[in-house]
């Protein structure tokens, strides 16, 4: 070899005599690493804007020195978060155990190929069957005193918890079919169901069938309670249902510590249900696992001992870095069920290879666990689940005490879920005995948006957020509402209370800063209605004023049509008349101006005023005979939210057409112009309804069809495909169209 390829100083070598520059190097990218995970903040930095693409340029001709490589890590440190940071609360992966991070960096060391004993010593495959062990006596498994062979352990630590999960589902389906792996499946996939939580499930489930060919549309969705736990009545139904139609049941899959609520389902019943229908149960405890470990909290687990299976993620919640997950088998012959003979990985009696599907080769990062385990012992770790599970309870109290946050569940693990909500908007609600409308909804999901975006740019903290499908509260949340919650989930040692604290402050500073900037009006302490009808009677009385003698009908569209609303954005006008000069244009948009400033509420001019504030009744006509543009495949044309588009004659047609065919009300009235105008709303209610079943050829066939179609096309938002959201009062309307208009048409 010439010296010009050899370079033996970057490489380890018994064989060199001076291994110093690899130690150097070494010895800084610890203490780069140290420095990082011992930060205080999450993020030295503002975070940078997500690109919509990236480009890369060609390999590298020439290589890097030591010193250019480190300056490359630290580059990539300082753009990157730090999860361990006390600051850091919206996930409790903190991977900050000395004795994980010291396992982590001897692993690559030791280069054990734990996929065949003949490479490697079986000294690594005895650590892995050893944390199984201790894992599955811990959960309640019975567990033997010796082993003959790795397949006899019952378990085997994975990647990640999605691998974990489609292991479970490769087990239950040998359990089902016994064979199958080798003779195939002998019934149709598409017979075959997995049972999960509605709202709550994880994707892993769905990507698990999809990946072994079951169809992720297998996938049954059992009603949940406002615990987000199953409902059991509904899960015997369904499991009835199922077995009518001759389907096969693969497993049911329930949470201990689910991915959002961090709730721990009902085990003991759901066993009991599913041991007298001879179902696979299996439990993802990729969070909750860490319950077993606590002599306080372990009762929340009781019955994780009668699943067939259970997921355990200890990079979540045990202080270990990536990647350390495993999946445990109550029966360990249902797991061995799943193993392959190959020639590339010999058939030997510690072969892990053989009882890890999907992986051939695979590193030593069992190591991790069991040198934490080692380490700590297991009082020691309980205790340390017990310190984290009480801070979680002292943060729902702080969240409780603070009048602009509300609390939204009382978790059985470590997350708490909250709303940042203004005082006086509370105050509106329960003055009222009423809960927030979908337009208030929408408002309160933008604000915490808005909050968590912030304080991730910030960099300081970590709050996680996310849209809850349907969240419920008794007081200000209706069932069945989507809500986008903020949620901490501590989980790193070294966080305090007063880190919480800060980050609490944060998020109502931030909150009440972006609902200034909003210039959202809350409609308190009197009535929301007798606020609103304030204004409009002002409207009212200026508009009729300024147009005199003229024929008109003043139309309120959007939220601010309806009195139910507790908070005020804008009020969306237009005014229908037969003639629109410039100078009445112009003169009506300074009166509307002008009162909005009075009454200090915001003003929407995405589409102009002067395109949308006064329409002549020919121009409504036209609207409505034409309908929403198609493209050249039949399809509704997207709105393009450019200036030109907006302020272009065709989006005001769509805005007309979006007027007559949505919740509104009349205003004022002047002479008979306003028989054209109801004219106008019939006609274009038949003409949605037909717009819909021509773009939808025989999918249109009761109100429901119509209404997820008028709403959504399953692509686009229903924003940029007609302009009709899903709130009640805008599905209520649709359906009333469009049992008039079959009615009509029969």
């Amino acid at each position: 070899m010439s010296s010009t390829t050899a370079l033996p100083n970057l490489f380890l070598s018994s064989s060199v005599e001076n291994n110093d520059e690899a130690r150097d190097l070494f010895k800084k990218v610890i203490e780069l690493g140290i420095s990082f995970k011992t930060s205080p903040t999450v993020r030295s930095g503002m975070a940078k804007v997500v690109p919509g693409k990236v480009t890369f340029g060609r390999m590298p001709e020439a290589g890097l020195s030591s010193e250019r490589l480190l300056q490359e890590f630290e580059k990539i440190a300082s753009s990157s978060s730090n999860w361990s940071s006390p600051n850091f609360l919206g996930f409790p992966d903190a991977a900050n155990s000395v004795p994980g991070l010291a396992a982590a960096m001897l692993i690559p060391m030791l280069n054990q190929n734990m996929a065949n004993q003949e490479i490697c010593s079986p000294q690594a495959t005895f650590i892995e069957m050893e944390v199984i062990h201790w894992l599955r006596d811990a959960l309640g498994y019975s567990v033997p005193t010796s082993y003959s062979a790795a397949s006899d352990v019952g378990g085997v630590e994975t990647l990640g918890g999605c691998l974990s999960n489609t292991i479970a589902l490769l087990a239950a389906r040998e359990k089902l079919f016994p064979g199958s792996g080798l003779k195939g499946i002998p019934v149709l996939p598409n017979k075959i169901r997995v049972l999960v939580p509605n709202l709550i499930e994880h994707y892993s489930i769905r990507s698990a069938m999809a990946w072994i060919s079951l169809g992720e549309q297998n996938v049954i969705r059992v009603p949940v309670n406002d615990k987000f736990r199953m409902d059991q009545t509904a899960l015997k139904r369904i499991i009835q249902e199922e077995r009518d139609q001759e389907n096969h049941i693969l497993a049911c899959v329930a949470y201990a510590g689910d991915s959002r609520g961090m709730q721990v389902d009902d085990l003991e019943g759901l066993a009991e249900i599913l041991s007298e229908n001879n179902i696979w149960f299996h439990i993802d405890a990729c969070h909750g696992t860490q319950l077993v470990f606590s002599n306080k909290h372990k009762h929340k687990i009781q019955g994780i001992e009668r699943a067939d299976s259970v997921t355990i993620d200890p990079h979540k919640t045990m202080f270990v870095p990536y990647n350390c997950s495993f999946v445990l088998f109550r029966d360990p012959a249902t797991h061995a069920a799943t193993s392959t003979n190959s020639d590339l990985i010999l058939n030997t009696q510690w072969s892990l290879g053989r009882v890890t599907p999907f992986i051939g080769s695979k590193a030593f990062d069992a190591l991790k666990l069991w040198s934490l385990i080692k380490c700590l012992g297991k009082d020691r770790l309980g205790r340390l689940i017990d310190d984290r599970l009480e801070l979680t309870g002292a943060i729902q109290s702080e969240i409780k005490r603070r009048s602009h946050l509300v609390l939204m569940n009382e978790t059985d693990i470590n997350s708490c879920m909250m709303v940042f909500m203004p005082q006086e908007l509370q105050g509106v609600c329960l003055q009222q005995g009423t809960r927030l409308s979908d337009s208030d909804m929408e408002k309160v999901n933008k604000l915490n948006y808005q909050i968590r975006d912030s304080i991730l740019k910030g960099g300081k903290y970590y709050v996680h957020g996310f849209p809850l499908k349907s969240c419920s509260h008794e007081k200000f949340i209706a069932p069945g509402k989507q809500l986008y919650v903020l949620r901490t989930m501590n989980g790193n040692p070294t966080s305090t209370l007063e880190n919480a604290r800060g980050l609490l402050d944060d998020i109502e500073r931030l909150g009440l800063q972006f609902l200034r900037e909003t210039n959202y009006q809350i409609m308190g302490p009197d009535s929301p209605a007798s606020r609103l009808q304030h204004i409009e009677t002002k409207l009212d009385r200026n508009i009729r004023d300024f147009l005199g003698e003229r024929d008109h009908v003043t139309v309120i569209y959007g939220s601010s049509a309806l009195c139910e609303n507790a908070i005020l954005s804008d009020i969306d006008l237009m005014i229908f008349v037969h003639d629109a000069e410039p100078s009445l244009r112009k003169g009506l948009e300074m009166m509307f101006r002008s009162i909005m400033q009075e009454e200090g509420i915001l003003i929407d001019a995405e589409v102009p005023f002067e395109r949308k504030l006064l329409v002549p009744i020919q121009l409504a006509s036209k609207a409505v005979d034409s309908g929403p543009p198609l493209d050249e495949a039949g399809r509704v044309l997207g709105i393009r939210k450019t200036h030109d588009y907006l302020g272009s004659e065709e989006m005001l047609k769509r805005l007309v057409f979006n007027v007559l065919t949505t919740p509104n009300k009349i205003l004022s009235v002047r002479g008979g112009i306003v028989d054209d105008v109801r004219r106008l709303e019939h006609e274009a209610a038949s003409k949605l309804v037909n717009l819909i079943r021509t773009v939808n050829p025989g999918k249109v066939n009761t109100a429901e069809d119509f209404v997820e179609f008028a709403s959504s096309d399953g692509a686009r938002s229903g924003e940029e495909y007609l302009g009709y959201k899903r709130r009640s009062n805008v599905v209520a309307k649709l359906t009333q169209m469009f049992q008039d208009v079959s009615k009509m048409n029969r």
